[in-house]
């Protein structure tokens, strides 16, 4: 049995489906089973990440887990070790192997909000002492969502992490990798940067949008100061803000360069920026 916590995200949904496809026997944890769509072979549990006894529940007969965090990364991971660790001292010890999606930020040479809850994550599943496996992606194809309500209405993509170059990857690729760490052998104790197949500019990823479209779209970028005051506005943390927005907009950013990972776990190239966004334009209309 492989559990999927975070199944009904664009990298959880396309794993389980990719699990099922393959014959694999899954259980998935949503905090409303009764809309999560998955696949009829799919058992569903009431639960979340940050609910430790719904994931100790969630974990009977387990051998795999496949981890997606959201929010506060650090918080989860640790309410997860504590429930893989807990009451049942058996638990631990049927447990085979742990998958963690991490993100790449904790490469970045800057300290900042994103990349210390992340590594505090990994620290969290690499204490549980089963073996496990870091998937480390860099931004997301779908990040571009964010200048869809500008593009729709006034033509312009307004940016709030720079221009800076990086490969961005698609999460189908993520999850692609992530089905082979799981069922595959020799992933224990390793960590993937994951990225896709270019390195592109927001300006080109906005210029590839607008070709789908058939538009002459604008492009900007926020001043610092702003993008500072936006992400406080969500997180009421502005010392984070300030630390995030400072790596985003460095160019030593981890994922500027584009990596051969995915094709080496998959045996397939990742997808480019450009296919996402033809498979995507609606979003954009």
């Amino acid at each position: 049995m492989i559990l999927v916590l975070g199944a009904t995200g664009t990298v959880g949904r396309p794993v389980v489906e990719e699990l099922v496809e393959q014959g694999h026997r899954v259980r998935a944890l949503s905090r409303a089973p009764e809309r999560a769509g998955l696949p009829g072979k799919v058992e569903v549990l009431r639960g979340s990440a940050a609910d430790e006894a719904s994931v100790a529940a969630a974990l009977e007969g387990v051998r795999s887990v496949f981890v997606i965090l959201s929010g506060d990364v650090a918080e989860q991971a640790a309410a997860f070790a504590e429930a893989v660790t807990g009451a049942d001292p058996g638990r631990r010890s049927r447990l085979e192997h742990i998958v963690l999606l991490s993100s790449a930020s904790v490469l970045h040479p800057l300290e900042h909000g994103i990349a210390a809850d992340h590594r505090r994550a990994e620290e969290s599943v690499r204490g549980i002492g089963v073996p496990w496996t870091f998937l480390r992606p860099g931004p997301f194809h779908s990040n571009s969502t964010w200048w869809a309500q500008g593009i729709r209405e006034t033509g312009v993509a307004r940016c709030l992490i720079g221009n800076q170059p990086g490969a961005p990857i698609d999460e189908s690729d993520i999850a692609a990798a992530a089905v082979t760490v799981l069922t595959g052998e020799g992933h224990g104790g390793r960590s993937y940067e994951l990225t896709g197949p270019e390195v592109i500019t927001s300006a080109e990823q906005v210029t590839a949008i607008g070709a789908v479209l058939g538009r002459d779209l604008g492009f900007e970028v926020a001043p610092p100061g702003q993008v500072v005051d936006t992400f406080t506005s969500i997180t009421g943390d502005r010392e984070a803000a300030v630390t995030n927005v400072r790596a985003l907009h460095s160019p030593q950013v981890p994922w500027a360069r584009a990596k051969d990972t995915v094709e080496r776990l998959t045996g397939r190239p990742p997808r480019t920026f450009q296919e996402w966004a033809r498979d995507n334009a609606d979003l954009f209309r």
